[in-house]
């Protein structure tokens, strides 16, 4: 599920199981390119 911040801060950032995948804070940049999704859903299958 997601859970989005509870007021606006600019911050996107991406958890699987706990574990940080993607943030735009860490310089990541918002995901907007097929590679940066890749590596999002990539993440999302292995947790299964």
């Amino acid at each position: 599920t997601g859970m989005p911040t509870l007021m606006q801060s600019g911050m996107f950032e991406v958890f699987v199981d706990g574990k940080l995948i993607h943030s735009k804070n860490a310089g990541q940049g918002f995901p907007d390119t097929i590679d940066k999704i890749r590596w999002i859903y990539k993440a999302i299958k292995e947790a299964k």
